[in-house]
């Protein structure tokens, strides 16, 4: 199983595991915080011990970790979180109906539509991807975690696991062209929000987008941002 855990930026973490099942990466994200670890998504369950085997070579145990905040409900984002001890869980109530009940515990604490949530973390509301995706912004760091509001879900690395990521920029910027294009997918797949989505994005000054499939954008990304917004 192809695994890596890199640093984006001082005390930022990504973890990104290829899914051979999805054909994919799916990743989370760490956070080191004065004497909190916060970890963002999770990944599936099934995959739990590589993230936490990854972490204890870095010298962090999965006792350690102190909060967990999911971008969203899916599995392949909460599916971890059962075998973390007595942890403030978040995530935002529109979600909630997607969690399973053995693990609802978990998830006790609320995630604002707009608002400060752990650690000063920004947090608002998307509601695209699931009616209670957000994003989360770290003003310190200028990093904006987007779950799967937009994501490089199947996508291979071109480069790094943190890179300026010009492959997949422009397929992505084709692929959101088509979208806009088509009328019945518009319509199908709620174009209109995902737009909505990405203005608010765009109202944060970010130097790196973490998502929740593939490469962690660095670099231009508030002009990434904007050229995606022109096929409004």
């Amino acid at each position: 199983m192809k695994t890596y855990l890199e640093e984006i930026t001082k005390n930022v973490y990504a973890f990104l595991l290829w899914d051979e099942t999805w054909n994919s990466y799916n990743n989370c994200y760490l956070l080191l915080e004065n004497n909190n670890i916060i970890l963002i998504d999770s990944g599936k369950e099934e995959h739990s011990h590589f993230l936490f085997s990854k972490l204890k070579k870095k010298g962090i145990f999965k006792s350690d970790i102190t909060h967990f905040i999911a971008t969203h409900g899916h599995k392949d984002h909460i599916g971890a979180i059962q075998f973390l001890g007595e942890i403030e869980g978040y995530i935002h109530n529109q979600d909630l109906e997607l969690i399973p009940e053995n693990i609802r515990n978990k998830l006790n604490r609320k995630l604002p539509d707009i608002g400060l949530t752990v650690s000063n973390l920004e947090c608002v509301l998307l509601g695209h991807h699931t009616k209670g995706s957000v994003l989360l912004y770290q003003r310190r760091s200028k990093v904006l975690f987007c779950g799967d509001h937009l994501c490089f879900f199947g996508e291979q690395l071109s480069g790094n696991v943190v890179d300026i990521g010009i492959c997949e920029k422009e397929k992505y910027k084709q692929f959101v062209s088509e979208w806009s294009q088509n009328k019945e997918m518009r319509e199908q797949h709620n174009f209109s929000l995902f737009i909505e989505g990405l203005k608010k994005i765009s109202k944060y000054d970010v130097e790196y987008l973490c998502t929740g499939h593939g490469v962690v954008l660095k670099g231009k990304i508030n002009e990434f941002i904007s050229d995606l917004l022109k096929f409004e």
